[in-house]
């Protein structure tokens, strides 16, 4: 009975560090609104595979569904996108415009919630992903609206 003893102690302390590892892993991840909740690894990790250009939004709470506050969240970032990369990618200002036309067409064809979840105090946490890089974009914008017109 002596030899069990200092077994089923050893046995015990092993069990109360894998114990916490566990909870330790599962923490290592939460919701930015929530701090002490477990989120799932797309907050904390946004590298989805077939999406090389992702952003994590959230979307506070309010009274509209949680449809109408998805759609919304996705139509801003689709404008913000295509924004930033048309004033990026062309100086005059046609060529701004003509480039924004053309981006929010196809960011809107091709930009995607990928990953969507909402926390405990109700903001909804949404991983915005577009199926291409964003040399392809700017090829195809390029190709769709040259630097030199006519």
């Amino acid at each position: 009975m002596r030899s069990a003893l200092p077994i089923l102690l050893g046995l015990i302390a092993l069990s109360a560090c894998s114990r916490q590892t566990m909870d330790s892993e599962l923490m290592r991840c939460v919701f930015a609104d929530s701090p002490r909740t477990p989120a799932p690894a797309f907050i904390c990790d946004p590298d989805i595979t077939g999406f090389p250009v992702t952003v994590l939004l959230s979307s506070e709470p309010s009274a509209d569904s949680v449809s109408e506050r998805i759609n919304q969240t996705l139509t801003d970032q689709v404008s913000l996108w295509a924004w930033e990369w048309s004033q990026a990618w062309y100086q005059s200002e046609a060529g701004q415009q003509r480039a924004h036309e053309f981006l929010l067409s196809v960011l809107t064809d091709e930009a995607r919630v990928v990953r969507s979840r909402a926390s405990p105090k109700g903001f909804l946490w949404l991983l915005v992903g577009l199926p291409m890089t964003v040399a392809n974009l700017h090829s195809l914008t390029l190709d769709a609206v040259p630097l030199t017109q006519p």
